[in-house]
């Protein structure tokens, strides 16, 4: 298979704090890849870089065999990113904002507003679609952002913490797009702290720590079985290898 995204030797710092150490990683052309770790580990600055928002300190990224830089035309219509940290302008309606994405990335006005229409109805926002973004809860809202990087059917899709604030049925359908999405060839890396997800959608895991990639893990819910014997689950008991179980110490007042 070709990769997807190859990244070499990224370092970032941030002033004086780093941020990054050397992260080097290679993400196949039509796999899921997920990124777990502490709050901290450089999760949300990895992806960030990937999508061209933020500039490493040293290394190098590339996309579809493509550069990555701020601005780079060529990777618009071809990436997707999501993230909670994006902030959205309050005096859109989220149908305006979709559209919007729409044009930024590509699509005529006529094809944005028919797949605005499918996503919108996968993500149960028909009836918020013309309401101002102000309106939306935050559940609404992460919504909407992975509705915006999905628009495009882009070919590599970047999403921080998808799944904070959603409901059941809205993580279920997302689940089986990222997999369609998969399984059309198109390339998925994700964030994300809620390992039974990652470990049930994943073909590869990398554990994040102090910036750092400690350890990338195959095909993780093969390992599952074994490891919910012990009432954890395979990535639980290898994040905990990586970054030391938590201390943890009972509440005398309960």
């Amino acid at each position: 298979m070709n990769p997807s995204v190859m990244v070499t030797g990224l370092w970032k710092y941030y002033g004086k704090h780093l941020a990054l150490r050397e992260l080097s990683l290679t993400v196949e052309e039509g796999s899921i890849y997920g990124l777990i770790g502490p709050n901290g580990a450089g999760k949300t600055t990895s992806l960030s870089i990937l999508a061209g928002l933020v500039s490493p300190t040293a290394g190098s990224v590339l996309i579809l065999g493509m550069d990555v830089r701020p601005n780079r035309r060529e990777l618009v219509s071809r990436v997707g990113f999501a993230s909670p940290q994006l902030s959205f302008f309050d005096y859109l309606t989220g149908a305006e904002l979709m559209v919007t994405c729409g044009l930024m990335h590509g699509l005529k006005v006529g094809e944005a507003k028919s797949r605005m229409k499918d996503v919108l109805a996968l993500l149960d926002l028909e009836e918020a679609a013309g309401h101002y973004l102000y309106q939306y809860s935050y559940g609404m809202r992460q919504k909407l952002g992975l509705a915006c990087a999905l628009i495009h059917a882009p070919r590599v899709l970047l999403l921080d913490e998808p799944f904070i604030g959603l409901d059941p049925t809205s993580i279920y359908r997302i689940s089986r797009t990222l997999k369609q999405i998969s399984a059309h060839g198109r390339t998925v890396v994700l964030t994300s702290h809620n390992l039974a997800l990652v470990e049930r959608l994943c073909d590869r895991v990398g554990i994040l720590h102090e910036g750092t990639l400690k350890r990338e893990i195959d095909r993780p819910a093969a390992g599952t079985q074994a490891a919910e014997a012990g009432g954890q689950t395979g990535l639980e008991c290898a994040l905990w290898e990586v970054v030391g179980t938590p201390e943890f110490e009972d509440l005398k007042w309960i």
